[in-house]
């Protein structure tokens, strides 16, 4: 089949190069949300244009070569057959589902708005189960009914685990501790984020952020906010990533402007020259990261972190969230007096600020006339 073709295919292929690089440095979110299925369907659609010159030309076996279901639904009997177990966890559900009534005053109202369940919320833990046993019962018979592509009937059939899919749901409340703890780990992920791309920029390490310890607050409070903020969008993924750019980009705008302000003019980053920047403060590429890095959160990351969280015994959690908090509180006071200044870090290259090289805090107050 490929005879003749294997030039234009890798012409082709080639063309995706831009999408693949863009994936790369994405490390794979720009994949997961866009250009996986479009690469893929690109090429479903060259194999099936192959196959019909394959067909038209008489090549044994290309008759053979054919995902029936690629184009027509199954018969309803054939799904049946093999999803006997969907079917019969559907009719498990329908049988055994008791209704649950929304929460309500002000235990329902954070839960609803903003995605927050307070101490152990019973009312809020029964509605929600409600609502994801709802959801399952939706895919469960999109399934049967043929209005999903049925893997396990493919050439090459793709597993598919009905129970499981269940528990990544993005619908939920997220106590207050989990909240605390998923703060720490988004802070921890920007830190290492921002130093790996310092020590490619710069060849060495460099403790990036205004802090002195792993963490990098920005990160931190845009996770949280856009799972707390923007609880009411989740059922929306387009509006979910333009409100994600907008509130990320309104985060990052004020904290450079605060940060500026409140020491003398001092940045600790520096977008000039980037593509759709502003003041400086925030670029194009910039939002677009931190609108798939929003996504990535809200549809992977938190739910997959709370289900983890959650086997942990709560006193337990609570002790080191506190922990946390403290070392956390400690370090912002001490950086309100000694903040985290120096080369790669508040002078660092291809920057307007940038200097030959660091100059001291209170030498640079001084150059600029400030007392």
């Amino acid at each position: 089949m490929m005879k003749g073709h294997k030039w234009e295919c890798f012409v082709a292929d080639c063309s995706f190069l831009g999408w693949y690089l863009l994936n790369l440095v994405t490390f794979g979110l720009i994949g997961i949300f866009y250009s996986n299925g479009y690469n893929a369907a690109f090429f479903a659609e060259y194999y099936v244009y192959l196959r019909t010159l394959a067909k038209d030309n008489g090549i044994e076996g290309a008759k053979m070569l054919n995902d029936e279901y690629l184009y027509a639904k199954a018969d309803p009997q054939t799904l049946h057959t093999a999803y006997a177990d969907v079917a019969q966890s559907v009719a498990q559900l329908e049988q055994g589902l008791s209704p649950a009534l929304k929460p309500r005053g002000f235990t329902g109202i954070l839960s609803e708005w903003f995605g927050i369940r307070i101490l152990h919320a019973d009312a809020v833990n029964r509605y929600e189960e409600y609502r994801k046993d709802l959801h399952q019962m939706q895919i469960g018979k999109d399934i049967l009914e043929g209005n999903i592509y049925p893997g396990r009937l493919a050439p090459a059939p793709i597993s598919f685990k009905f129970r499981e899919s269940r528990t990544i749901s993005a619908d939920r409340s997220y106590s207050l501790v989990n909240l605390v703890m998923m703060f720490f780990m988004f802070c921890f992920v920007g830190w290492v984020w921002e130093v790996s791309l310092a020590f490619i920029s710069e060849g060495m390490f460099v403790n990036r952020g205004t802090l002195h310890g792993p963490w990098l607050p920005i990160y931190g409070t845009g996770g949280v906010i856009i799972l707390i903020l923007l609880k009411k969008l989740r059922e929306k993924p387009v509006l979910e990533f333009v409100a994600t750019m907008v509130l990320c980009g309104c985060l990052e705008y004020f904290s450079s402007w605060y940060l500026e302000m409140t020491h003398d003019g001092q940045r600790w980053w520096d977008y000039t020259g980037y593509f759709l920047n502003v003041n400086g403060r925030i670029c194009a590429e910039g939002l677009l990261t931190f609108g798939l890095g929003g996504l990535a959160i809200v549809y992977l990351l938190a739910p997959a972190l709370d289900n983890l969280l959650s086997r942990i015994d709560t006193q337990k959690l609570s002790i080191v969230a506190v922990m946390l908090l403290v070392l956390y509180c400690a370090d912002q006071v001490y950086s309100t007096q000694h903040p985290n200044i120096g080369e790669g870090i508040t002078d660092y290259k291809g920057s307007d600020t940038s200097l030959e090289a660091p100059i001291p805090y209170e030498i640079s107050k001084r150059s600029n006339g400030l007392p």
